[in-house]
């Protein structure tokens, strides 16, 4: 366990972020473009924001924006998969 912590603590921060929502969104996506299109639509545009952030070497925003995006595309899942789970 303290082996993996210190590969993450060594890992670039805004990179491992923007993994995770690039994660996020590709589980998101084919559920949410159907049933939640507006928060999946907002979780890319802040993924596309982050990649610009770290372009400019901003890195805490970056970070952020990547977080956001992370966050966006989950709850554009969770939405999604609870309005399928309503349906007939």
């Amino acid at each position: 366990m303290t082996f993996v912590l210190a590969l993450v603590g060594c890992a670039d921060a805004p990179t491992v972020d923007m993994s995770a929502a690039e994660l996020a969104l590709d589980q998101a996506q084919p559920l949410a473009s159907h049933y939640a299109a507006p928060e999946l639509a907002a979780a890319k545009a802040k993924l596309v924001r982050a990649e610009q952030a770290l372009a400019r070497d901003e890195r805490r925003e970056a970070r952020m924006l990547a977080e956001e995006a992370e966050v966006d595309a989950r709850l554009a899942w969770a939405l999604a998969e609870n309005e399928r789970s309503r349906r007939p």
